[in-house]
């Protein structure tokens, strides 16, 4: 298997597996799964304490697992390969908990740091496990990886100063300079809107889905409502504003779920306006990046903003991890 590697982003909340050509740059296959460190750090937890539990061999036993339907799927036996591994599985719920890598971060990569797992006879892989990085104040594991990528498919990222804006559950504005990362923020974005909408009070006023299919003019609007008003208020006031326009019927509800999301986004972005940042990057799959870019448009930095495709990240991570591979003399 010395022609390819095994590249793994393993998050929170998902999992992906891909068995990548190296020296041709391509993807062969891909396993997917709602596995994510999460989901089996809770498994770990309840079978800790019998014996002869082994952490490591428990993740890796659960790592196998899809290495395996890979091998099913290519039909070629992937024993061997060297498995590149980013995102949570550094974490206190991963594999093995690393030290964070600190700030200003190369994206060469050479920054990075890297825990090396020699293969055995249970586990026939050896792992490269890679750590994320911290600020002061701030932690992430996966885009740090992500950013090494983008800059090997867009080199022009580390030309001049920018943001690269990343939505998601917790979305992150990565600051780049003279091609490092210096500074980054996380959002609860995304996950606020998911405990707002399942299980506050305001979720009897919203229905529907956001971001599954082109908005309406109606809901477009709200949205544009809703960028507004969370710069002119508190967000915990703005926040309420979705009851009231349930109850005196001044948004139908799947506008309601709009106007919410647009407070939300708009809050998260406001904040990029006094930063003093002339060129942003939004990296974002398709879905999230249409109201992203109607956020950006309403409070007028959508011209200062270019748009990554979801193509080009989701080639980002499997960039770096070859990268991070051939740095390492794993050959």
């Amino acid at each position: 298997m010395q022609n390819f590697i095994l590249s793994c982003d393993w998050g929170t909340s998902s999992f992906r597996l891909k068995l990548v050509d190296i020296h041709r740059h391509q993807v062969v296959a891909e396993i997917r799964s709602a596995e994510g460190t999460a989901v089996v750090y809770n498994k770990w937890k309840s079978v800790e304490q019998l014996p002869g539990s082994n952490r490591l061999h428990f993740y890796f036993g659960e790592l196998q697992k899809h290495i395996e339907a890979l091998s099913h799927k290519t039909l070629q036996p992937l024993t061997g390969a060297t498995v590149i591994i980013s995102g949570m599985a550094s974490s206190s719920i991963g594999i093995k908990e690393l030290p964070y890598a600190t700030m200003p971060f190369s994206l060469s990569g050479n920054d990075a740091i890297l825990e090396i797992i020699e293969s055995d006879r249970k586990f026939p892989f050896s792992v490269l496990l890679v750590s994320g990085i911290r600020n002061r104040n701030d932690v992430m594991r996966g885009e740090e990886t992500q950013m090494i990528g983008l800059s090997l498919l867009s080199p022009e990222i580390g030309k001049s100063p920018l943001v690269c804006i990343l939505p998601g559950t917790h979305a992150k504005h990565i600051e780049i300079r003279d091609g490092k990362l210096v500074d980054f923020e996380t959002f609860m974005t995304g996950e606020i809107f998911q405990v707002i909408s399942r299980y506050s009070i305001l979720k009897d006023s919203i229905s529907g889905n956001s971001g599954d299919r082109p908005l309406q003019k109606e809901e477009v609007n709200a949205f544009q409502l809703g960028v507004v008003h969370s710069g002119e208020t508190n967000l915990l006031n703005a926040l309420f504003s979705v009851r009231p326009n349930d109850l005196f019927y001044l948004l139908t509800k799947q506008e309601n779920l709009n106007y919410l999301s647009g407070l939300l986004i708009g809050s998260e972005l406001n904040s990029l306006k006094n930063r003093g940042i002339n060129h942003l990057l939004l990296c974002s799959e398709d879905n999230l990046s249409r109201v992203y870019k109607l956020g950006l448009q309403q409070l007028d930095l959508l011209e200062k903003t270019t748009i990554i495709s979801a193509e080009i990240m989701d080639r980002a991570v499997t960039e770096a991890h070859i990268k991070i591979f051939e740095d390492h003399n794993h050959y």
